[in-house]
């Protein structure tokens, strides 16, 4: 009746919560798998297999969870179509299907090469563009062949190149002649590393290159470094030297020094020792003629050497004829070498041993400081080749392969003759 099933529900306040109740007229069994399962407090109570049942009803959900794509083709054994010429297959695609896939996949391959060979070209080009190739700025203005050569212009660039390229073929196939000529870096002072970089080769072909071209060069153009005869010195007289009354000047000199890196010898170390530069230095005696042109180079020496030693050992003496007349600053001041020769020395006037110059020595002076300042404007002529602004490493200063001549002699000789190849620096 209704009210023995009231008696049987749990009231409110009730502890009791077994396993069963009623819905309607249905008695449910609490089972863990259903959704009003209410557990129970009682361990007793629970049904012997309960845990059996969690595991099954655990293995159920994975299993349920597992679901293959709706969209995934199936993979069912068919059998071979006589009618079709097809091979059974593990797929529902045909052999038809397969070939136009593969197909495709090389045609896809194709274009990808293509367009990867394409995109390489570019970043060259890219790269290209970004470095330019050194030929390729002296070709197109003469400007860029000065800077890049110290030559006047492309014309004269390449017919240096052309006499130099007629006479002597040249080892190295790897660069083209115009860059070998380049990688002499006489203009631009540029390491070895830094031109294999540039040209993309190895420092031992840099470094081949550039002595090999360095041999030629000062052998074929020590001729440009040549000393005038006396007629010749008139001919081309500048109108300064007339009208400050230098016409008889052959020659103006000086002496200038190069810094080099200190040797490891303790001898070598000394000799190249210059205190007027603190610093280890060689030094070599320049002569032009009154035109501006260089006309005689000494071979280097120890920085420690004075301007006597040097031009007193150099030649430069024997070379002058009787009545000849030579302008140098107040270091050269030794006219007993000079006058074995019957050669007369022009230098300025000093205050040593007395207060004040006369009238006319200050005005002697002054007329030859507008003409001896060419000399220094040689000399920073031949210096725009900024090899020798560097600090010279101690193997140019070095003699190789037991030549007569070592690198920076070489080195001297070669940006000489390309000074000389410019426009003179004293005009007519």
């Amino acid at each position: 009746t209704a009210m023995r099933r009231e008696a049987w529900l749990p009231g409110k306040n009730s502890r009791i919560c077994n396993t069963h109740f009623f819905t309607g007229n249905k008695l449910m069994i609490m089972d863990p798998c259903h959704p009003d399962y209410v557990p129970s407090i009682f361990a007793h109570k629970t049904h012997k297999n309960g845990s059996q049942k969690l595991e099954r009803y655990q293995r159920s959900q994975r299993r349920s969870s597992v679901v293959e794509p709706m969209d995934s083709p199936s993979l069912e054994v068919t059998q071979a179509d006589p009618e079709e010429g097809c091979t059974a297959v593990g797929t529902d695609l045909s052999m038809a299907d397969i070939d136009q896939l593969q197909n495709e996949n090389i045609e896809l391959k194709r274009k990808m090469a293509s367009l990867e060979k394409k995109l390489e070209s570019q970043e060259k080009q890219l790269q290209d563009h970004m470095f330019v190739s050194l030929s390729d700025f002296i070709l197109n203005d003469d400007k860029h062949t000065h800077f890049y050569t110290g030559l006047p212009s492309i014309s004269v660039f390449f017919t240096l190149l052309t006499y130099l390229t007629s006479i002597w073929n040249a080892s190295s196939t790897i660069l083209t002649l115009p860059k070998q000529f380049l990688v002499m870096k006489l203009r631009l002072g540029l390491t070895h590393q830094d031109l294999a970089f540039r040209f993309k080769v190895s420092c031992g072909t840099v470094s081949n290159i550039f002595h090999e071209w360095l041999d030629v060069m000062a052998k074929e153009l020590q001729c440009l470094v040549r000393w005038p005869s006396r007629k010749e010195i008139r001919r081309n007289l500048p109108t300064l030297f007339k009208t400050t009354g230098f016409q008889k000047d052959r020659c103006i000199i000086d002496c200038t020094e190069v810094f080099t890196e200190r040797p490891t010898s303790l001898q070598a170390r000394a000799i190249t020792y210059s205190h007027y530069k603190s610093h280890n230095t060689v030094k070599f005696l320049v002569c032009i003629s009154p035109t501006g042109a260089i006309t005689f180079l000494s071979k280097v020496w120890g920085g420690r050497a004075s301007d006597k030693v040097i031009t007193k050992n150099s030649g430069l003496i024997d070379l002058l004829e009787q009545g000849d007349h030579v302008m140098a600053d107040r270091g050269f001041n030794f006219p007993e070498y000079f006058a074995n020769k019957c050669v007369r020395l022009h230098v300025p006037a000093s205050t040593k041993g007395r207060k004040q110059l006369t009238g006319l020595e200050v005005t002697h002076s002054r007329k030859m400081s507008r003409v001896r300042i060419h000399v220094e404007r040689a000399i920073g002529k031949l210096k725009s080749f900024r090899i020798l602004r560097n600090t010279l490493p101690v193997s140019m200063v070095k003699r190789r392969n037991d030549n007569s001549l070592c690198t920076i002699d070489k080195i001297l000789i070669v940006c000489a003759a390309l000074s000389n190849l410019g426009k003179p620096l004293v005009p007519k």
